[in-house]
């Protein structure tokens, strides 16, 4: 329904345009990181067959996010300690 129609206008808009635009590592890693979370988001609400999908989306976005944050954050980055907490 309605959540779900807002999940996906969003996970439009970084994969449309925010994702691809990040020019710096901590913007790629925050944006990677929204979309693992909404895709979290939709697993929480979703059954069967949607929920298995936006867990896997959710783990390929957080491990995207991960490996950016070790190439490009300080261990001690709010962003990276966020994604740390919630992958």
């Amino acid at each position: 329904g309605e959540l779900q129609k807002i999940c996906d206008t969003i996970l439009g808009l970084l994969d449309g345009n925010l994702i691809s635009k990040a020019s710096s590592g901590e913007s790629k890693v925050f944006y990677q990181k929204m979309k693992a979370d909404y895709y979290r988001y939709i697993a929480e609400f979703t059954t069967d067959q949607k929920k298995t999908n936006a867990a896997n989306s959710a783990e390929a976005a957080y491990a995207d996010a991960a490996s950016v944050a070790e190439k490009d954050l300080a261990v001690t980055h709010p962003i990276r300690l966020g994604l740390a907490l919630n992958y």
